[in-house]
């Protein structure tokens, strides 16, 4: 039976202090080894038909792989602090701790990105978790003052003049 990650996580004392940046680097890469020896099992509920009038309901079981997240990361190396207030810290370390926790994030975000254009994670929620906006800004902009209380007449007068506008 695989561990779940909050029985491997301990949730007092100390947070695990990294005296040297490949210290770090290892604590990461047994996170991805842990992440990938203990997939998820996820239900799918499908109809399958035994024949053309009854369809029966069955429940598959399948494994797939365990997204790695900066939060779960975290929790396996007994990180107590969020990942930003880490980062700074560390970073202000010097430039080698840089480059592992650069290395970090663009492994994690990697796995997220690919993972979202083959279609196994929601393309949404990888691009909320990585920053990536894929929106457009209007703007409109109107020089017509509405006033407080109006008549019925210079409402229709005042929607006319919007519509013209628009």
């Amino acid at each position: 039976m695989a561990q779940e990650l909050w029985q491997i996580a301990k949730p007092y004392g100390r947070p695990r202090l990294f005296e040297t940046p490949e210290a770090l680097w290892d604590a990461f890469i047994a996170y991805v080894e842990w992440s990938t020896n203990n997939p998820l099992t996820i239900s799918d509920t499908r109809s399958q038909k035994k024949s053309d009038i009854k369809a029966e309901k069955s429940q598959r079981k399948q494994q797939t792989e365990r997204p790695l997240t900066l939060s779960a990361f975290r929790l396996h190396a007994s990180i107590k602090r969020e990942w930003a207030t880490f980062k700074k810290d560390y970073e202000s370390k010097g430039e080698e701790y840089c480059q592992v926790l650069q290395a970090i994030e663009g492994t994690v975000r990697n796995q997220q990105v690919q993972n979202a254009l083959v279609g196994n994670y929601k393309e949404n929620l990888v691009a909320r978790l990585n920053g990536i906006s894929d929106s457009i800004k209007q703007e409109v902009s109107a020089d017509v003052k509405a006033k407080a209380s109006m008549s019925v007449t210079e409402a229709k007068a005042f929607l006319e003049e919007l519509e013209n506008k628009i």
